[in-house]
């Protein structure tokens, strides 16, 4: 059923639409296709590249921190291995502090720098602060005693109250690093400590940042080797697993959007074996993808420009192929309307439409051939009527008989074409004249050729009598009946609207369904397809009204067969075919 209905559908659409419709089609999908692998492409490639690019920034980071780590340590190694300083470790401390404060001029980084005798009492430091305190227990004292050390980044415990204030009021936070001081005999005699200020590592960060355009939004972030954050937002949480920091490339999810992310963790320099410190460079999704998601949209532009350009350009093509077809119809439609027109133009356009024509004009001729012995068999029956007048006035019963012969279909007895067709165009003047309805039905026996195949040519001619006389009882005897050749037949119902003539045509094919057939001892059934039309004021001539007819017909066999139907709409040439 869904495959009639879509041969109905092909049926009321121009070929010409139907080519620029399938074209359309594939343009869009191609478009589609196109526009969603180059995203995806474009996508990945911007990912990656975004990627490289924050890897690249957090890599720098890193090794800025670990170079600026490594030459703090030099530096308190260096000072604390001063030979002029030697004298003066445990003996002047005016001097000593002058040394640790022109050191912190130089760096101001340095937010506190202090010698711390053996026992762990500062000595001297910088602007005096924490002298006379001891600092025995401090971590960055108790393995500066050892050897050179650096501690990992932490609040400040002693210095808090001492130290003047941030202006934001940010809290202390310092990264030690201190080293053992030795006399001329080389026994170790205190500890040089130093009290790095953390917000040295928001100036490398606000740096690297300063490098790059501000248009790509990047942000970085450091964490200490456990993932708790040093710097940056929620200060000692720690927002990525351990299996992100390991892969150095993942997806930021948090709120305020997604964004880009990569990992890169210090790795020390020269004696500074590194704190572990991990540099995340974040940058958002939507700027990192913004050049693809343009690109996607323009191409997407281009591929609906072209696919518009390819369906104007289809549909142009499709009317050029068409052209060829719709000449021939109306060449074919002519012939037998116009009476000069007997065949055909050879039509050129494609080898298809070539060897369609070829067949028209071939069977043209065929026709042609038979009209021309049809009008010599005419021809030669006149002159013999000429030839025996004398006797025709003798012989009028035999006369007679040869003009029943010659009107009538020798195997039903019914009307032939010839017969029929003047009665059907008195008719027809007279439905115009007076306005009187008529109705032309076209009967045809359904798979009838399967009869010939199955039971021979005999019971064939046999079924299309029986058919013939079941159709001349059922009608009046103001309607007339004709064969027009093969299992073909029409009836011209006069004075009849459609609804009456739906009725006759409904009994007759009622009757034919419930007979049953016996030609030579053979038991068989058969059915047959009605169309049914109406003649109309704008129809030349009763042709018009049989070929509507003959439309319906087709239409009945191609909804099933064994059924009834009157015309519906313009005519498709394409029924024919689907029948």
């Amino acid at each position: 059923m869904r495959v009639t209905q879509m041969l109905r559908l092909a049926d009321r659409v121009p070929l010409k639409r139907q080519i620029s419709l399938l074209a359309g089609a594939i343009g869009l999908t191609v478009v589609g296709v196109t526009t969603v692998g180059s995203a995806l492409l474009a996508r990945g490639q911007a990912t990656g590249m975004a990627q490289d690019a924050l890897q690249q920034v957090a890599r720098s980071v890193a090794d800025r921190l670990d170079q600026d780590m490594a030459e703090r340590l030099r530096e308190i190694r260096n000072v604390a291995a001063l030979e002029p300083l030697q004298p003066h470790w445990l003996e002047n401390t005016g001097s000593l502090r002058n040394v640790l404060d022109a050191m912190q001029r130089t760096l101001p980084d340095y937010a506190w720098i202090g010698f711390a005798e053996h026992a762990g009492q500062v000595r001297a430091a910088t602007g005096g602060i924490l002298e006379g305190a001891s600092v025995a227990s401090r971590p960055w004292f108790l393995n500066g005693i050892r050897q050179a050390a650096v501690e990992d980044v932490h609040a400040a415990v002693l210095l808090e109250s001492l130290l003047k204030p941030h202006a934001d009021g940010a809290p202390f936070r310092f990264v030690d690093v201190a080293a053992p001081v030795s006399d001329g005999s080389g026994r170790i005699v205190g500890v040089l400590g130093a009290h790095l200020s953390w917000r040295w590592a928001e100036v490398v960060r606000r740096e690297v940042l300063s490098s790059r355009r501000p248009e790509l939004k990047e942000d970085i972030i450091v964490l200490d080797r456990s993932g708790r954050v040093l710097l940056g937002p929620d200060l000692g949480a720690a927002p990525y697993t351990t299996a992100e920091l390991a892969a150095g490339r993942f997806m930021d999810r948090r709120a305020g959007g997604d964004r880009l992310a990569t990992a890169a963790s210090t790795r020390g320099r020269g004696d500074y074996a590194g704190l572990g410190w991990i540099v995340v460079a974040l940058q958002p999704v939507d700027t990192a993808l913004a050049g693809a998601n343009r690109l996607t949209g323009l191409i997407l532009l281009l591929g609906l420009g072209a696919a518009l350009l390819g369906i104007i350009g289809i549909r142009m093509i499709a009317g050029r192929l068409s052209r060829p077809l719709a000449r021939l119809t109306e060449a074919v439609d002519r012939i037998g309307r116009e009476p000069d027109t007997r065949m055909t133009h050879r039509v050129h356009g494609s080898p298809e439409v070539l060897r369609l024509s070829t067949a028209v004009r071939s069977l043209l001729r065929r026709i042609g051939t038979a009209e021309d012995d049809a009008r010599q068999v005419r021809a030669e029956s006149s002159d013999a009527v000429h030839a025996a007048e004398d006797r025709v006035r003798r012989l009028g019963a035999d006369l007679h008989a040869m003009q029943v012969l010659a009107d009538t279909d020798g195997l039903t007895g019914l009307l032939n074409r010839r017969a029929f067709m003047p009665l059907a165009n008195d008719a027809m003047s007279y439905f115009k004249r007076y306005q009187r309805g008529i109705c032309v039905l076209m009967i045809d026996i359904d798979h009838f050729k399967r009869v010939n195949d199955l039971y021979g040519h005999a019971a064939g001619d046999e079924v299309i009598r029986q058919v013939g006389r079941i159709i001349s009882d059922a009608i009046r005897t103001t309607d007339k009946v004709a064969r027009f050749g093969g299992e073909e037949f029409v009836v011209l119902l006069r004075e009849t609207d459609l609804q009456v003539a739906a009725i006759f045509a409904g009994r007759i094919r009622q009757t034919v369904a419930s007979t049953v057939f016996e030609p030579e001892g053979h038991c068989l059934r058969a059915t047959i397809s009605v169309g049914m039309a109406s003649a109309e004021l704008a129809d030349d001539d009763i042709d018009r009204t049989i070929a509507r007819a003959d439309e319906a017909l087709y239409a009945a066999k191609s909804c099933g067969r064994n059924c009834v139907r009157m015309f519906e709409g313009k005519p498709s040439a394409n029924l024919r075919a689907a029948a």
